[in-house]
């Protein structure tokens, strides 16, 4: 399979996609796609898109978050809450 930015026979070198702009128009067509629904996305476009990992939270501190500081689940005797 060809790279965006190697030119077919027939067709100038200025014709072809150069990675920045190969980035542009893919993300372009995910943001269009996306509109019906999830979509799959290469993860250097998704990049390109601004995506990151979010290593900021563990998944249990982004759901304690939720219920600002008081756990819903917590025994009555154990939540020291008065």
């Amino acid at each position: 399979m060809k790279t965006p930015n190697t030119p077919d026979k027939g067709i100038p070198a200025s014709a072809a996609l150069n990675d920045q702009d190969y980035l542009a128009l893919a993300s372009s067509m995910i943001n269009a796609e996306s509109l019906a629904g999830p979509v799959p996305v290469d993860p250097d476009i998704a990049e390109a898109m601004g995506a990151f990992a979010e290593d900021a939270l563990s998944s249990d501190d982004a759901l304690d978050s939720h219920f600002d500081g008081i756990d819903p689940t917590a025994d009555a005797e154990g939540s020291h809450h008065g």
